[in-house]
This record gives structure tokens, sequence and C-alpha cells, in this order.
């Protein structure tokens, strides 16, 4: 009965952590389709690379289910079964936490934008095929809190 349990919890939450939204800016919700977007327009001042941090929780997830599972089965005490779960579940999402963060991590731009209104924004999103460049024109789309820069020429 534990390993159904086991390979259930395993499968659902490793299913999970394959669905990852992307943060590419030619890449758009389905949810944001034919809806009202803010335009703002401006130039390219600045461009950076970085690194965007990792999902840590779906694999924070995924290493306490399996960590509490194997800790369970390390002793046939009932009082060091307990203890043994709860130990083995600690290890396992830490474990599970960094792995799943070095897994889902992508490489960005930041991108130092002037806009034609004087002001200074700076936007962080996944690389994309989209080229940049400064002195580059762009376009930033803005809804629900979230924004995408796109070349206008």
């Amino acid at each position: 009965m534990i390993n159904k349990s086991f390979l259930t919890i395993f499968s659902i939450l490793f299913i999970s952590s394959c669905v990852n939204t992307s943060l590419q800016p030619d890449v758009v919700n389905r949810s944001d389709a034919q809806k009202d977007q803010y335009v703002v327009f401006g130039t390219i001042a600045d461009i950076t690379n970085v690194l965007i941090e990792g999902d840590r929780e779906v694999g924070a997830a995924a290493g306490l289910a399996i960590g509490g599972v194997a800790g369970k089965k390390s002793t046939d005490s009932d009082l060091g079964s307990d203890v043994a779960s709860v130990l083995g579940g600690l290890i396992g999402s830490a474990i599970g936490s960094e792995i799943g963060s070095a897994i889902t991590k992508k490489n960005g731009v930041e991108l130092l934008i002037e806009t034609d209104a004087g002001r200074f924004i700076s936007i962080i999103q996944e690389v994309s095929d989209l080229k940049y460049s400064k002195g580059q024109k762009v376009r930033i789309i803005k809804r629900n809190g979230k924004s995408r820069v796109i070349p206008f020429e």
C-alpha cells in the first residue's frame, strides 16, 4: 500500500514540476489573449545578462514526500519509524529544493529602458529569439502587473 501511495505522490509532483510558465516576451498566457493591454514606448539604454532563479517549491515538496516515505521504511520500531520519517522528510525537502532550483533556473536579460516620457524602468525577462541592442526602440506591453519588451522597429 505504501509503495502505491509513494508512486502516486511522486508521479503527481513530477508531472506538476514539468509545468513551467514561460518568462519569454514572445510567449503569451492564454488568459491574456484578446484583452486590452497598456503599451509604453521607449529606447534601450543598457542590457545586462542575468540568471533567473529556479522554482524551489515543487522540488521541496517532492523531496519531502520521498524522504518521508524512505525514512518511514528504514526501521521496524513505531517510534523510530516516526522519527525517521520526519528526518527523512526534512532532508528530502532540502535536497529536493536545491534540485528543483537547479533544474528550473533560466537565462534572462535585464533591459534598462528610457521611456518616451523620460522615465527609466528596468524589466527582466527570459532570453528568447528576440534580439536587443542599446539604442533600440521597443514597446513595453503591460498587463496584470507583468511587462513584456518587444522590439518596435
